[in-house]
């Protein structure tokens, strides 16, 4: 998969960054099934390219191309409901406006929203075509 557009994306995130995962109930299922809990500062866009990246990585995972299969166990099954539960989580510093959610950053005062230092410019989420996601 190549990625390589979005080295510097990635070496601004930690996963302390990323939406967090709970458990969907308390029944113990295998392979267990985890609930995403959105981080409110990312915007959709964001968030939409971070959903694609796990479903390529899903894909690449299940159906490795000119090597063998990644032994132990499976990528975590997560799923999103419409009505999940969001949480502040920490927000990277240095993104492209179109990372951060405006509501969120309208929300926050004006030296925290500066402390920020968003780049003011559109980030391109561009990626590869899924050929098909599994769930």
């Amino acid at each position: 998969m190549k990625l390589n557009w979005h080295k510097r994306l990635f070496s601004m995130l930690r996963p302390v960054h990323m939406s967090g995962d709970e458990t969907d109930g308390s029944e113990k299922t295998h392979s267990p099934t985890f609930l995403i809990v959105n981080a409110r500062w990312q915007s959709l866009s964001f968030r939409l390219f971070l959903r694609t990246l796990d479903a390529l990585y899903r894909e690449s995972w299940a159906t490795p191309v000119g090597d063998r299969a990644t032994s132990g166990n499976p990528p975590r099954v997560r799923i999103e409901r419409e009505d999940c539960r969001s949480e502040d989580g920490l927000a990277p510093i240095g993104l492209w406006r179109n990372c951060y959610d405006q509501d969120w950053l309208k929300s926050l005062r004006p030296h925290v929203r500066a402390s920020l230092k968003i780049i003011d410019a559109d980030y391109d989420f561009k990626l590869p075509a899924l050929k098909h996601v599994r769930k």
